[in-house]
């Protein structure tokens, strides 16, 4: 799993033992409600899959 294909930017860093992930997303839609209620499950499910796959790396 990819933390998102449609990601306007995906950044993964590792300084160390520090390591992130960074979601640049975009609210263009007409509704930003929409936007945000998808931006919001797309994180807690990132969060989630990361956790279980790199408990080590923090998602922004």
């Amino acid at each position: 799993m990819y933390v998102d294909l449609g990601a306007k930017q995906l950044l993964a860093a590792e300084q160390g033992s520090k390591k992130i992930a960074v979601e640049i997303k975009s609210f263009v839609s007409p509704s930003e409600m929409a936007d945000l209620k998808d931006a919001i499950g797309g994180f807690i499910m990132y969060r989630a899959v990361i956790h279980r796959l790199e408990p080590k790396r923090t998602l922004y």
